[in-house]
């Protein structure tokens, strides 16, 4: 796996100084939902990357019978530690344990 700042969504702010890009608006988004409409998985990447990459963020989120979103987890990296990185792929979000 990557290191936590590489394949970090980023751009130039004042004075060409590199700011991580916080607003979903400026990455590429992808989501799996459930027979409900929930979303399960969610993944964000740079623009451009592609599914088969590992430069994507990944979430799983856990729903009550409510409707009512009752957990968000991470992929555990290779380390096993859940991790935020931008270092998964999402082809393979299924796969990944979750903590």
């Amino acid at each position: 796996m990557s290191s936590s700042g590489t394949n970090r969504p980023y751009k130039y702010g004042a004075g060409d100084r590199r700011e991580f890009i916080v607003h979903e608006c400026e990455v590429e988004i992808r989501a799996q939902n459930d027979a409900s409409g929930n979303v399960i998985y969610l993944g964000t990447a740079k623009a451009g990357s592609a599914e088969g990459d590992p430069k994507w963020q990944i979430s799983f989120q856990t729903w009550d019978g409510s409707n009512a979103l009752t957990s968000k987890t991470w992929p555990q990296d290779g380390s096993g530690n859940p991790s935020t990185n931008y270092e998964f792929v999402w082809t393979d979000r299924a796969t990944y344990t979750y903590a």
